[in-house]
């Protein structure tokens, strides 16, 4: 058998079960069929074989962005785009910006705001109504779970003192003390309320952007997808454009999701129908929906997340949407279909939820049922090692490890508690990563990731805090992994994707420097310079 392409004189670190290191990769088609030194290769170098010498470059699996929501950014990105760092008066400016340079717009939409910028009663409707008073306007926070409308937007949804809240203390309007909404929307039901009147997105550009965030995806290296959830107005995109694209080739990753999330309870007796039939029909390695995911709690920023002690700021108390008998019984019929499952749970009284059914998932032999528990900001300190016990994996965001002093107002020292995710390692956790982008604060590139998860600081500013407890940071090799194998396994296709092994796909990404031979500082500024899905290079540095 004779290779299509051999790579010689590389750094490769295969991420195989020994952790190998290898000089030399043959390809033929979509496989890599050879790994080892570079005399072996030899064997399946024919006259038509390309050579490519890596001269020393490291090569890696391909990344696997484990939790991102590519469908629901090409809706949002078309719009006012905020960036979390910046204050209200910047945020303000760049809606102004905005509108005025898009005078014909029928309705205005963005996303990026920080939440903790505003206090806890949230943005109010008036600052819009001064900028754009006779046209809706939505914008969403940088985690996506609040928005911030201006009165034209409620009263085109029918949104009044006497509307009420879908699920009270989670989701739910804010109110003045007449009980009037202020233009605050907690999470994902309040929002569509407005969405389900008002149609914000327009679709001659989504197809552009899809294939605008795919070639960014490729130039970061990344060659799969995991796609967990879409509101219902995107699904039309999620199984039409989607599929469509990647056999053109314009989508260039493999795309692994869900469909539609389940963030009410009443959304399971839609989505479980769905998923029997998706299952069914999109099975291929290219295109699977095979996810259950389950949003049961909001977030530490909108003060939506479930713990199990009040806020430190106000006191107040969120409860999971499932409470753990609840959760159980949905995951165990989850796992009898042959899905796999995927649970938001971010607050620590949520994360017990998650854990409570995977054990009833274990205990009732479906041991294959792959089971993530996303984003993992706070664990009870007698859970950590439960990861490992359920075989749950792990997959939080990295570029959010960093000091935040902002949010020690809200949960108190709770915050330098966060991300521990190297004891959760040390019990037997896999940990994955994933950008949750768009809703990510600081960049969906791996090696940012890779960087922060090692640091526990915010890439380019050593002058910045350090996330407590400093003793959590992990090593190069963990978020290497975190971003290959175990994101392979976590949609299981840890028997095709993730190391670099003969039999497996060529998904692969080939770096400038050795990411373990450089400080943990310079690992973001490292030049992608080639990527390759499926046997073919989808992006090369010129």
């Amino acid at each position: 058998m004779k290779a299509d392409k051999i790579y010689i004189n590389g750094n490769i670190f295969t991420v195989n079960e020994n952790d190998d290191w290898a000089e030399a990769v043959a390809i033929r088609g979509n496989e890599i069929i050879y790994v080892g030194d570079n005399a072996g290769v030899q064997i399946f170098r024919a006259e038509n074989t390309e050579i490519c010498d890596l001269n020393g470059k490291m090569m890696l699996p391909g990344f696997i962005d484990g939790h991102c929501h590519p469908v629901m950014a090409a809706h949002y990105l078309c719009g006012v785009y905020l960036q979390v760092e910046w204050s209200i008066e910047e945020c303000l400016e760049e809606i102004r910006r905005f509108v005025r340079e898009n005078p014909d717009n029928q309705t205005y939409f963005g996303i990026g705001y920080a939440e903790w910028i505003f206090d806890e009663t949230g943005p109010k409707k008036e600052l819009l109504d001064d900028i754009c008073a006779d046209k809706p306007m939505m914008i969403l926070g940088s985690s996506a779970h609040e928005a911030w409308v201006n009165t034209k937007a409620l009263e085109i949804a029918g949104i009044t003192k006497e509307t009420p809240d879908p699920i009270p203390g989670f989701h739910y309007f804010h109110r003045d003390a007449q009980g009037n909404p202020t233009g605050h929307l907690l999470e994902i039901s309040t929002q569509s309320m407005i969405m389900d009147k008002v149609d914000f997105f327009d679709d001659r550009k989504i197809e552009g952007v899809i294939k605008e965030n795919s070639d960014g995806y490729a130039s970061m290296g990344v060659t799969s997808t995991c796609d967990m959830g879409s509101p219902e107005f995107g699904l039309k995109v999620y199984f039409g454009k989607i599929p469509e694209m990647i056999e053109k080739g314009t989508y260039k990753q493999r795309f692994f999701g869900c469909g539609r999330m389940v963030a009410e309870k009443e959304d399971v007796d839609i989505v479980m129908p769905r998923l029997r039939e998706y299952r069914k029909k999109y099975d291929s390695d290219k295109f699977r929906i095979h996810f259950l995911k389950i949003i049961n709690d909001g977030t530490l920023e909108t003060r939506s997340a479930a713990l199990s002690q009040p806020y430190d700021e106000d006191g107040s108390m969120v409860y999971p949407l499932f409470d753990r008998q609840e959760i159980a019984r949905l995951g165990v019929e989850a796992a009898k279909e042959g899905l796999d499952i995927n649970v938001h749970g971010i607050g620590d009284e949520a994360i017990s939820g998650t854990l409570a059914m995977a054990r009833a998932v274990r205990d009732a032999g479906y041991n294959d049922c792959r089971i993530v528990n996303s984003h993992c900001d706070y664990v009870k300190d007698e859970e950590l090692s439960l990861f490992g016990k359920y075989n749950v994996v792990a997959n939080t965001t990295c570029v959010w490890h960093y000091g935040n002093p902002d949010m020690e107002k809200v949960i108190g020292d709770r915050q330098n508690h966060t991300f521990r995710l190297k004891t959760m390692i040390a019990g037997g956790c896999r940990m994955g990563q994933g950008s949750d982008f768009p809703v990510d604060e600081f960049g969906r590139e791996p090696l940012k990731g890779i960087e922060m998860g090692c640091s526990r600081q915010l890439f380019d500013h050593p002058e910045l805090p350090v996330l407590k407890p400093y003793e959590e940071k992990l090593s190069v090799k963990d978020g290497i992994k975190s971003y290959t194998i175990n994101n392979a396994y976590q949609m299981h296709m840890d028997h095709k994707l993730g190391s670099i092994q003969p039999g497996k796909y060529a998904d692969l990404v080939i770096l400038e420097k050795n990411l373990f031979d450089i400080p943990v500082s310079e690992i973001h500024k490292v030049k992608i310079c080639e990527t390759v899905m499926d046997g073919k290079t989808v992006y090369k540095d010129n």
